[in-house]
């Protein structure tokens, strides 16, 4: 099971996890000897500024740029799948866009109903595959391995297949699946 964490000082307590920081904090761990990955919250009106951000992250010394949109249209979206491609290929760094397509939603839909990877955030809670799911936490980080072995994933399945199910009405050729299940998590939690 991957696992992301969000403050180096728990790569100690999870040995082969990703750092995964914000821009402004890839130098100063990178100059430390970490692989870091940067997280790129892709909204509206920052598309255009992918390619310079990306250049940016790269040259503060990530080894992977990750990008993350809430709120973007489906335009938008296609837009910047095709310019991170473009970075992948011209800076030769990994490149993960946070979104799926709607085809491979509905042609393998069980690869969506899981619970991993889980990510670590910077105060020591664990939770399910990316934040804005707190209320799906397996608790703060002591021993992951406790943490994992006494927890309940069934909740999250069940929220990936509610989520799954709204997804697959959305008509677009990619799928933001973090943001559907944020979104879903949040709309279930007021429903309570």
């Amino acid at each position: 099971m991957g696992v992301e964490v969000c403050d180096p000082r728990w790569l100690t307590a999870v040995p082969g996890a990703e750092l995964v920081v914000a821009l402004d904090e890839v130098g100063g761990y990178a100059a430390d000897g970490h692989r870091v990955t940067v997280l790129i919250d892709l909204v509206p009106g920052t598309v255009s500024m992918l390619r310079g951000l990306a250049a940016e992250a790269v040259g503060e010394g990530a080894r992977k740029v990750r990008v993350r949109p809430h709120g973007v249209d489906r335009v938008d979206l296609v837009y910047a799948a095709v310019e991170l491609n473009r970075i992948a290929e011209d800076d030769a760094v990994e490149v993960q866009f946070d979104v799926t397509s709607a085809a491979l939603l509905r042609a393998d839909p069980t690869a969506f109903v899981r619970v991993d990877p889980l990510v670590v955030k910077a105060d020591g809670t664990v939770v399910p595959i990316c934040a804005g799911l707190e209320r799906y936490a397996l608790g703060s980080l002591g021993s992951l391995d406790d943490l994992v072995a006494a927890w309940d994933p069934e909740p999250v399945r069940d929220l990936c297949r509610v989520a799954l199910s709204r997804a697959l009405a959305d008509t677009g050729p990619l799928v933001s699946w973090y943001e559907h299940l944020t979104r879903t998590a949040a709309a279930l939690r007021s429903s309570c």
